[in-house]
């Protein structure tokens, strides 16, 4: 499909940039401040070519000096491209195409001038050129995939076939019958609710874990059955009498690179696991969203916790959302064919769904989602390493620098995490306490905190959270 360059006529301009010229400072500045605004909040398109100065000037009332003053600070901050011959097209500056953490945790401040951050968000931000790539081939093929009524383009198994593929690499055989796709994780654990629970059904799970599990159990309602999480681990033995003793209709283990605290589950472990699984009735729902963000320094995707061929009691749930980006809502389940049947039986199965231009976009950003990977790993290791760096001069707090995920969670050793949010919220700092982690409302001696954000956020976010600590002799 040709794409023409797009033109965004002089006459335009007045009502895309609004009273402009409010404030103080020169007109070229508080221009270029009111077209970067109408970039980042999308009434100016990426790649749309801007008037001419003459013209641009006409219309604004403007010397065209004025205007070339201008395009000249959009120039210097690379929110445009100047070719000769070609005019200026609007563009985004590498520095916000490479963002690891969503531009609403920062407004891209960095902390700067007391800005609000939000370390409630652990998840990353799009992998801006990649998937600007995916859309604009989903959408060549989308029209093929109207006419022929196929859900990925390419064929209705397309996407299956690259997760199918993908399993059986890392040594777990898998075919498209294996699988049923999900608009997302959260959506195949409502599925999955749906199939296995009944009002006061039982489920174990870690604790602390992934809050949205917990609410997806809550609204299912389900009796949830806490088992602890050490410092280190996970206790298979423990785990194997709080399963004796509940019965669960389901048990929700996080084995890789676990939210919120990012532990591995040991290869040890595992192999016990899938022992001490054979004495029990119950389906066991393994979280493999944060499987791929391995931050050991040889990174390799860890051994599944059980594969067993032919085991109707256990299911892997996998998603695009935290290797690549939540905004595209595409998961899956993979589990044996006759599950795999209940469960698409069911009818909440196709409004749980991915969206046909969400699996076409899929289809083609995991080809280059190795690429992906590998530079967020690398982002998220500095990152990871920085703040682990501040925090261990803290004398009161302790964590372990976890070995994969996005977050780290930290142990408050003299107060509780409300109280320290409260605090920190006066001072522009959004945590997430402990107890949003845990089944029974414990754990409010804990914070999670994402490293997606830049290293000068990470340190603005610690001092504030240093300053509302030591704000606490002053609340009691």
């Amino acid at each position: 499909m040709n794409r023409a360059v797009r033109r965004v006529p002089a006459s335009q301009f007045p009502r895309l940039l609004g009273d402009w010229r409010v404030g103080e400072g020169p007109l070229a500045k508080r221009l270029a401040v009111a077209v970067e605004k109408a970039i980042h909040d999308g009434r100016l398109p990426l790649g749309v070519q801007l008037p001419a100065e003459r013209l641009l000037a006409g219309e604004l009332g403007l010397a065209r000096g004025t205007v070339a003053a201008c395009y000249h600070i959009l120039r210097a901050e690379q929110l445009i491209i100047t070719r000769t011959g070609s005019g200026s097209t609007t563009s985004l500056p590498p520095r916000l195409h490479d963002r690891l953490s969503p531009w609403a945790s920062d407004r891209g401040q960095a902390g700067r001038s007391g800005a609000v951050l939000d370390l409630t968000i652990a998840e990353p931000a799009a992998p801006f050129d990649e998937l600007l790539q995916a859309v604009h081939a989903a959408a060549d093929a989308l029209p093929a995939a109207l006419l022929h009524d196929t859900a990925d383009g390419d064929g209705p198994s397309a996407l299956r076939a690259v997760i199918a593929g993908a399993y059986c690499a890392q040594g777990l055989a898998t075919r498209g019958e294996h699988l049923l796709l999900t608009s997302g994780a959260d959506a195949a654990l409502n599925l999955l609710s749906a199939a296995y629970l009944r009002q006061s059904s039982r489920v174990v799970l870690d604790s602390p874990t992934y809050p949205g599990a917990l609410a997806t159990f809550r609204t299912a309602g389900a009796r949830l059955v806490a088992q602890p999480l050490s410092s280190t681990g996970w206790d298979i033995p423990a785990l194997d009498r709080t399963l004796r003793a509940a019965r669960p209709s389901l048990t929700y283990l996080i084995p890789d690179f676990h939210n919120p605290t990012g532990l591995l589950m040991s290869e040890d472990e595992r192999s016990e696991l899938r022992h001490r699984l054979r004495a029990h009735d119950t389906v066991v729902v393994f979280d493999e969203t944060m499987r791929d963000l391995d931050l050991r320094e040889h990174a390799c995707p860890p051994p599944r916790a059980v594969t067993r061929a032919g085991d109707r009691n256990v299911v892997h749930v996998g998603s695009l959302s935290k290797s690549l980006w939540p905004g595209l809502r595409v998961g899956w389940i993979r589990a044996h064919p006759d599950v795999i049947h209940r469960l698409a039986a069911l009818p909440l199965a196709a409004a749980l769904a991915p969206s046909p231009f969400d699996r076409l976009v899929a289809t083609r950003l995991v080809d280059r989602l190795e690429a992906v990977l590998d530079r967020r790993r690398a982002q998220l290791r500095a990152q990871r390493d920085h703040l682990a760096s501040r925090l261990s001069a803290l004398p009161w707090c302790r964590f372990r620098t976890p070995q994969g995920g996005l977050s780290l969670w930290l142990e408050l050793l003299d107060t509780d995490s409300s109280r320290l949010a409260a605090l920190a919220a006066t001072r522009n700092l959004s945590l997430t306490p402990g107890f949003h982690f845990s089944p029974d409302g414990a754990l409010d001696r804990y914070l999670r905190l994402p490293f997606t954000l830049p290293p000068e956020t990470l340190d603005a976010a610690v001092d504030r959270l240093t300053e509302a600590h030591a704000a606490l002799e002053g609340a009691h």
